[in-house]
């Protein structure tokens, strides 16, 4: 059903892709209905590109872990576009692409049985075991959104290799990072927590406030520079 979708809405004109996306959403189809519009060069539709779905199951595994909805939300939707069932080349699984290696480790922190391959299918599996790394790794880096998102997508260890040895300015660091995958990343979730914060009627607190500069801190296991 998939194929046979892309393959109808490969030469739809803008309307019509914008009418598909439509009807997409409304076969619980959210993965399709973000490309598709995006396919259709409209920006404008907040519902359809950034949905709220599992909001009972996300706002439950943000108070758990302590991040923000807004958060948890932004790596959904940058991660899999809300399909449950999606595989990354990588071999990353469903809404949060974890890494069943990595979905073992955070399990076993946790004090959980080992996630089996089908576990990580299932919305609740994975929304609560991927909202429990990511804060491990946002506490890992001093709370800094810029390298916890950084992390998320390309591991601790690299982010840790990639700290200046003098503060910089966080726009700077995400300018500079080497691999071109993740810096496109950390800018997209970073913007998707804003509109998510709008999504969910919250206060919406701007990117300057939260880039604080980055750099070693005065102790090994400290990382993200604090602004003088």
């Amino acid at each position: 059903a998939r194929r046979e979708f892309f393959h109808l809405i490969r030469d739809l004109p803008a309307d019509d892709l914008k009418a598909a996306a439509v009807l997409a959403q409304r076969w619980d189809w959210p993965d399709q209905a973000i490309f598709t519009l995006a396919k259709s060069g409209y920006w404008d539709d907040l519902e359809l590109r950034f949905p709220l779905l599992h909001q009972d199951l996300v706002r439950a595994e943000a108070q758990a872990s302590g991040l923000d909805a807004s958060w948890i939300y932004a790596i959904l939707r940058q991660e899999s576009a809300f399909n449950p069932r999606a595989i990354s080349h990588a071999g990353a699984v469903g809404l949060m692409q974890l890494m069943p290696a990595t979905a073992a480790a955070t399990a076993r922190r946790l004090e959980l049985p080992k996630p089996s391959r089908a576990d990580l299918y299932d919305p609740v599996n994975n929304v609560a075991l991927g909202s429990s790394y990511l804060a491990s790794v946002q506490r890992r880096f001093d709370g800094h959104p810029v390298l916890a998102a950084a992390a998320y997508n390309a591991g601790p260890h690299r982010v840790a290799q990639w700290l200046p040895s003098e503060p910089v300015a966080a726009d700077l660091w995400v300018a500079t990072i080497p691999f071109r995958e993740t810096r496109g990343y950390v800018r997209r979730v970073l913007a998707y927590r804003v509109i998510y914060d709008h999504r969910l009627g919250r206060d919406i607190e701007p990117l300057s406030t939260t880039m604080r500069p980055i750099g070693r801190g005065p102790h090994l296991d400290t990382f993200g520079a604090h602004s003088p």
